[in-house]
């Protein structure tokens, strides 16, 4: 008894000490009340299946009276096929596709196999029956939040790939060689955790890039073209800045080019596709609305010297890249918007620095973070994370009315012996507790298979590394990640579920009278 007491009372310490934690480090919040919800629901376990009595009678109520060999033969015909099927693959990787699908599948059927094997060998048809409902619908929830998580990281690295971390803008016009932009860089240099700090300039609005609305970045050369260097598929950032060429214009409306006041432009690779131009081709930037009705919008010549594939069709499409000094031709006829972008050793640390940088600055300043710049992006992955879990906890709500029935089926098979129970003086609340053992040990047995199958399923997907079209979803194969705090979420859930599905059968059962049950036998 000593013993249960102080583990009880060091879990209760540890969710304690959790609760405190999460009220400190709004960062890893979630995580942490998981967490402690995990320890709570620990305690509650521990306090369940330490009653001797209660836990032997719901494990007998549970097995099958005489365990079946055929059962037995099956579950090691499973973990037979399972192990083939990884050599197979293991011998066929690079090799033959066709082959190494042939071998997941095998993996895959071999395990589930060896997992209903394993439960009629031990538990009932019904248990095995309820059981597998929770491993199939835990296992869904694994597989899916794994891939939605994938993808999610995919994109967040794209983003952190193509984008500053944080961008900080005076209110109101200022000139990117202005006073304020510099002393915007000096207020902020030497900023724990900065690594890259580098001036902009954008176009306050679209202008056309030959026929296609696209918006103008102009940026520093020296500091800030580190992205649009890993991107360029043709030609260098070093080509921004040499001298360019394009055939004069002959029409009224347009100056006439001389080599000077040619600007140098790098477009993506679906903007030289639209526009048919590769690097070397000459592309006129308008200006719309920059004239009275009357008269034709101002255009510029721009040489194409460079064609970049960043991987987003927003960015490949709708945005050209030139030197700070080519992007101010517009600005005479198109407000330029200008600012300092800042890049982390850790991105994460530009969501929440913001009142430092604001301190620094000394006034407010328009701070504009990665995960809001890419908004629309973020909360679009959200959503549709949630919509498909959603419709899959109702796998596992199905899952449940499953241990309902079979709880209940229990509870009607075992009248004789629960009205011998109260006939000897046993409590209700332990008859209740005979059948919250049983529930729950559905429930954690289907919580721990189905987390290992879907775990499985995800392995399985990464070494396959199923393909993708890059045109559609922005990357090659079907992206994989486990979160462990997901996991936890899972189980807790799942675990919760299969807990309230006990509560009406265990009711029932205690509700009992010993007459009731003794009077047919």
């Amino acid at each position: 008894m000593r013993v249960r007491f102080i583990v009880r009372l060091a879990l209760l310490a540890l969710v304690v000490a959790i609760v405190a934690a999460a009220a400190l480090a709004t960062r890893h919040r979630d995580a942490l009340i998981e967490l402690g919800l995990a320890a709570l629901l620990g305690i509650g376990l521990g306090d369940l299946f330490t009653l001797g009595l209660e836990r032997f009678v719901g494990l007998r109520y549970l097995h099958r009276g005489r365990r079946s060999p055929g059962a037995r033969a099956a579950m090691v015909a499973g973990l037979l096929l399972v192990a083939l099927g990884f050599a197979a693959f293991a011998a066929a990787h690079g090799r033959s596709r066709g082959a190494e699908t042939t071998a997941v599948i095998a993996v895959l059927i071999g395990a589930l196999v060896a997992v209903v094997g394993f439960l009629l060998r031990t538990f009932s048809v019904f248990t095995t029956v309820s059981t597998m409902g929770v491993v199939l619908g835990v296992a869904s929830l694994v597989v899916v939040l794994g891939v939605t998580s994938g993808f999610e990281r995919e994109f967040q690295d794209k983003v952190l790939a193509l984008n500053a971390h944080l961008i900080v803008m005076p209110y109101g016009d200022a000139d990117v060689e202005g006073p304020e932009i510099a002393e915007i860089a000096s207020r902020l240099k030497g900023m724990p955790g900065v690594t890259r700090m580098a001036k902009f300039l954008f176009s306050a609005g679209e202008v056309m890039i030959g026929r296609v609305g696209a918006n103008l970045k102009g940026i520093d050369l020296q500091r800030g073209a580190d992205d649009l260097r890993r991107a360029l598929v043709q030609g260098t950032v070093e080509d921004l800045a040499r001298p360019a060429r394009c055939p004069s214009s002959e029409s009224g409306t347009t100056p006439g080019k001389t080599t000077t006041d040619v600007g140098r432009i790098a477009i993506g690779s679906e903007l030289a596709r639209r526009l048919h131009v590769g690097v070397g081709d000459c592309v006129p930037i308008m200006v719309p609305f920059s004239s009275g009705a009357t008269d034709a919008p101002v255009s510029y010549m721009f040489q194409v010297v460079g064609i970049f594939r960043m991987g987003f069709n927003e960015y490949d499409t709708r945005i050209g890249y030139a030197s700070i000094a080519d992007a101010q031709r517009l600005a005479s006829v198109r407000r330029l918007v200008s600012g300092v972008e800042l890049r982390f050793a850790d991105p994460m640390r530009a969501l929440s620095v913001g009142d430092e940088v604001q301190r620094r600055l000394g006034s407010p300043h328009h701070l504009v973070d990665w995960k809001e710049l890419n908004g629309n992006l973020f909360k679009a992955l959200q959503v549709q994370k949630v919509v498909i879990l959603l419709n899959l906890v109702i796998i596992v709500v199905v899952a449940a009315f499953n241990i309902v029935s079979s709880l209940t089926m229990i509870v009607l098979s075992k009248m004789r012996e629960v009205a011998i129970l109260k006939s000897m003086g046993a409590p209700s609340s332990m008859v209740a507790r005979v059948f919250l053992i049983g529930g729950t040990i559905v429930g954690l047995l289907g919580t721990g298979l189905g987390i290992g199958y879907g775990l499985l399923v995800c392995l399985l997907a990464r070494l396959y590394g199923y393909p993708l079209d890059p045109k559609v979803y922005l990357i090659g194969e079907l992206p994989v990640q486990i979160r462990p705090e997901e996991l936890v979420g899972v189980a807790l859930g799942t675990m919760v579920i299969a807990w309230v599905a006990t509560l009406y059968p265990s009711l029932r059962a205690s509700r009992m009278g010993a007459v009731e049950g003794l009077r047919y036998t």
